[in-house]
């Protein structure tokens, strides 16, 4: 059950980019933070009460600074809830709408690339999850509809070969049974056996 937030609870007067900074700070930082002394707000009166007062800003109540963190957790939580459904309501997108799979594939993988890219803080790996495996599956269906176009094509190609090679041995048996009629015609005398040859090389197509 979410409660309401007073406008005049420690940091909602703060800019938003500050509010987020101070939370990220709250979390370990990576090796290479660390090198560049990136501040780690651990302790209450260790660590957050000095950085709050070097950057000039007043400190809260200890109990005031938690309930700082736990809205903070809250909203990044929401923030996280939110891009997981807006990545699946995208990808999703991109399927119904009939898109080239290639195209579609391009496109999820540029987003998964931009958000590897964001800083570690605003990186969200399950976005990026969400991205990379849409441009894998549209990837594999472009791969499978390829497949199967060279295959039509293929079979295309195959028939065509088969309905000429047909349609030469049909033709080829029929000048052969009118090579067979002349050859009887001339057998019972009714062509000129001086034409045959002739007409043999006219069916035959060695002479026009």
């Amino acid at each position: 059950m979410s409660h309401k937030t007073h406008s005049n609870a420690w940091g909602e007067d703060l800019p938003e980019d500050t509010r987020r900074q101070l939370y990220d700070y709250t979390k370990p930082p990576t090796a290479e933070e660390n090198n560049a002394g990136r501040p780690w707000l651990r302790d209450f009166d260790r660590d957050v009460l000095p950085y709050l007062s070097l950057q000039g800003i007043v400190a809260p109540s200890r109990a005031g600074w938690y309930r700082f963190l736990g809205r903070m957790r809250e909203q990044a939580a929401a923030r996280t809830i939110i891009g997981l459904e807006t990545s699946k309501r995208i990808a999703q997108g991109m399927a119904d709408s009939g898109v080239d799979p290639r195209l579609a594939a391009d496109v999820m993988t540029s987003l998964a690339v931009d958000e590897a890219a964001k800083p570690e803080e605003e990186r969200n790996e399950k976005v990026m999850g969400i991205f990379a495996s849409a441009a894998a599956l549209f990837r594999a269906t472009d791969q499978r509809e390829r497949e199967l176009a060279l295959k039509a094509a293929a079979q295309q190609t195959k028939d065509e070969q088969l309905k000429l090679a047909r349609e030469k041995f049909e033709a080829a048996e029929k000048r052969l049974e009118r090579v067979a009629e002349i050859a009887d015609a001339a057998r019972g005398g009714k062509v000129d056996p001086a034409k045959v040859a002739d007409e043999i090389d006219r069916i035959l197509g060695r002479k026009k």
